[in-house]
């Protein structure tokens, strides 16, 4: 029946989020009775619509409120009682007439492309209509952002009417290929936190779900044919405490894993239908195999104890590329196939090292009889044998970017993981592609450089970072080759990630950005306008009781070295917030200095700040800063050493900028990096200067224990060409547990400083199962 909307609406918001206050109560009559209702939503909605309109009045949803739907949009009518019904209270009746008020209606018109739809909400009611299931399901998550965040619990929340703002909203994405990612063999999560992470795919319109069940760290998915994957591949007897590359090998002792039956699996795969989620599975080979050979040793290459590793990492073990190994692969992608309905399985392919095949007579003679030409070709080889088998068998494989170095058919789909170059080469070669480059699509890298950050793997991808990816790059741009880029994924990959509450926090609200990049036309799109829509699905996401992330509020720091000592610029990538700083060591809070300038730090120090939301008053993480004003700032630099250029492209500048990164590491370039044995580097000053003490960093904090050197030398010059020796400190001088060394000597004036860093210690790899040469992080070079 009709509602009549009785008060001003409060000022909407359309895809920009501006700030208001909370709305004030209105008067809604409801069969003649007057009640007291707030009033509607700000319409805030992510991803971003293709187009919204702002339309007179609001529709009141109440007990009476019924859906309308034919029989093949049953299952969304459905899905819409389950997930409104809760917090209503409301039953929703589905009813099959057209021609009722106070309806949300669910109409199939074949006018629309595939997931396209539209949603008009006048005072009468809801309309979505769409030429398919999926277009109006993703209506459907519209709607729900229409509703206020209560509308996400799981209980009763006591309202008599729901009011969701008078819209009309056009929509279609931008890509095909919307996904996310799942690793559950380092972290084994339970079917129940699967069905959520669909949820979140479902509730931000993405698509496809990567699910990676095989690793060298556990098997997860039941294969009856052959038991012991699971009976002995799903398990570890311990992990490794922190990363596997620190200097202390610690391990919990704890025996670890778990795997999906088979009935669970269809459970799985059944709810994500019903939300438009393919499920993609994914069983790598032929590296990445421990869990595989522990079970089954004899599809291995060596005869040795094979392990379920307890570390993370890439390790030798491969699959041997022999017939019986193929036959069993087979045997594997046939019960895998039968459990997921998918065009794709994804194979892997990625990481292959090749050692063991190289000391194989079997293979060897494969590649004699085969002309191979080395052992890429023979990866090539492999991959090939597994997708033609999976072909056969109706489907089609996708591989990560390293499959492309061998002969795979062009029917293969990649996923460019290691940058964007993979999906350019495959796509001018014929091939599809998914983006799922690291830089901006892992979301197991750290997402803010807040001292509050929980422990990750290396690596900083902001949120800003994903929202700012492009899927089509530059170079494809209007080519026919753009075509075969059919979207991007994002990744959550779980050495780091060991609950579900880590989970949350390290894809919320990252998830939200990437949904708007593989949506939302890139035309459309801007930071501004995103950043003032993610506070209210961020609002949601707490609602539903999940741990979302805070980190896209923490201070930005623009640091610069100037005659006057530390220019210090701070900002914040999100809307309506004051910053707040300390340089006394103290926590800042609201009654801290409030910024509103640059600061000037002739000495540095140290400089702690946090961003306060204007509206809540909440503080958010803390940015801290350790600045040091030093003789060296500044000082031309000569390095003769290897220096590992992939992870430190300027070490020259870092290692004289007076920012230390000792107490913190967020991304490895913060610091100068050195796999050999030995550094020189000589420090060039402007004019004759007197030193006394020299310190150099080389540990990064609570999160990573990086080596210490075995030795440091400092000499000095005059003239760059005549030495002399000023000071050393040997192992047995050096405190591991500290996060430098320091060396003094007598005053000394000098145009030249040479320092010398030794590395002479080892760790045993668990990848190369042998000692092996440690890897030298130094932070900076501090000269006083």
């Amino acid at each position: 029946m009709k509602l009549v909307y009785l008060s001003l609406l409060a000022m909407l918001v359309f895809g920009c989020g501006e700030s208001e206050s909370r709305a004030k109560p209105v008067d809604v009559a409801i069969n003649g009775d007057f009640i007291q209702s707030e009033t509607s939503q700000p319409v805030s909605i992510i991803p971003l619509p293709a187009s919204v309109k702002k339309l007179e009045g609001e529709f009141f949803v109440n007990a009476q409120t019924v859906i309308v739907a034919e029989e093949g949009a049953l299952s969304v009518a459905e899905y819409i009682q389950s997930q409104f019904g809760p917090a209503t209270g409301y039953r929703f009746p589905i009813v099959s007439s057209n021609n009722v008020d106070n309806a949300i209606t669910l109409l199939l018109d074949d006018a629309f492309s595939e997931e396209a739809y539209r949603l008009i909400v006048t005072a009468n009611g809801v309309q979505i209509s769409a030429s398919t299931r999926a277009g109006l399901f993703w209506g459907v998550q519209s709607l729900r952002q229409l509703f206020s965040q209560d509308i996400e619990l799981n209980a009763p929340v006591n309202k008599r009417v729901w009011p969701i703002a008078a819209v009309d909203i056009e929509d279609q994405p931008a890509f095909s290929y919307r996904g996310m990612h799942l690793d559950v063999s380092r972290t084994f999560f339970p079917v129940d936190f699967i069905k959520q992470y669909i949820d979140l795919l479902a509730m931000h319109k993405l698509n496809y779900f990567h699910w990676h069940l095989t690793d060298d760290q556990g098997w997860r998915i039941e294969i009856k044919k052959y038991p012991r994957l699971t009976e002995i591949g799903a398990w570890r007897d311990e992990t490794v405490v922190g990363h596997t590359y620190d200097r202390d090998g610690l391990y919990d002792g704890q025996k670890l894993g778990g795997f999906y039956t088979q009935a669970e699996i269809r459970g799985i795969v059944a709810y994500a239908q019903q939300r438009q989620v393919t499920i993609i599975p994914e069983v790598d080979v032929p590296g990445h195999a421990s869990a595989i050979l522990k079970a089954y040793p004899e599809y291995g290459c060596v005869s040795k104890e094979f392990s379920v590793q307890a570390n993370f990492g890439v390790f030798p073990e491969v699959l041997c590329p022999t017939e019986k190994t193929f036959a069993f692969l087979e045997d594997v992608f046939s019960e895998v196939i039968a459990l997921f309905p998918s065009p794709y399985i994804h194979v892997g392919g990625d990481e292959v090292k090749t050692v063991q095949w190289q000391n194989c007579a079997s293979c060897n003679a494969i590649m004699a009889e085969k002309g191979l030409k080395d052992y890429l070709a023979l990866q090539g080889y492999f991959i090939s044998r597994v997708e033609a088998a999976i072909n056969k068998m109706g489907r089609k494989i996708i591989g990560w970017d390293e499959i492309l170095e061998g002969n795979v058919a062009p029917s293969a789909t990649i996923t460019s993981w290691r940058g964007i170059e993979g999906a350019i080469h495959a796509a001018k070669a014929g091939h599809d592609a998914i983006m799922a480059p690291g830089s901006h699509l892992y979301f197991d890298h750290y997402q803010s450089r807040s001292v509050e950050e929980p422990l990750a793997i290396h690596g900083l991808t902001p949120i800003r970072e994903t929202y700012s990816f492009e899927v089509i790059p530059e170079v494809l741009q209007n080519t026919d080759a753009a075509k075969r880029i059919l979207g991007a994924q994002g990744h959550l990959w779980t050495e780091y990630v060991r609950s579900q509450a880590k989970a949350e926090y390290m894809i919320l609200p990252r998830m939200s950005a990437l949904a708007e990049v593989v949506w939302t036309d890139t035309s459309k799109r801007s930071w501004e306008d995103f950043s003032k829509r993610l506070p209210y699905l961020m609002e949601r996401f707490s609602a539903k009781g999940l741990n979302v992330a805070k980190s896209a509020y923490v201070v930005n720091a623009q640091i610069s070295y100037t005659a006057k000592g530390f220019k210090v610029d701070l900002s914040s990538d999100m809307p309506e917030v004051n910053i707040f700083y300390t340089l006394d060591g103290s926590l800042p809070n609201a009654q801290s200095q409030q910024y509103l300038e640059p600061l000037l730090l002739p000495k540095g120090g140290t400089l702690r700040a946090r961003a306060q939301s204007k509206l809540t008053g909440e503080m958010f993480l803390e940015r801290r800063l350790t600045l040091q004003s030093h003789k060296g700032i500044g000082a031309k630099i000569t390095l003769n050493a290897e220096v590992d250029r992939a992870w430190n492209t300027d070490p020259e500048v870092s290692l004289v900028d007076g920012i230390l990164a000792r107490d913190q590491i967020f991304q490895l370039d913060d610091w100068a990096t050195f796999p050999g044995e030995a550094v020189e580097a000589i420090l060039e000053f402007p004019e004759m200067t007197e030193i006394s003490l020299f310190n150099l960093g080389f540990n990064a904090g609570r999160f990573r224990h990086f080596y210490a050197p075995t030795a440091i030398e400092l000499w000095s010059s005059n003239d760059g060409q005549n030495w002399k020796a000023l000071a050393s400190a040997r192992a047995a001088d050096i405190n591991m547990e500290s996060v430098s060394a320091t060396l003094h000597v007598k005053p000394t004036s000098m145009r030249y400083l040479k320092v010398k860093v030794e590395n002479h210690a080892k760790r045993f790899s668990t990848e190369d199962s042998k000692m092996i040469p440690v890897t030298l992080y130094i932070d900076e070079m501090i000269v006083q």
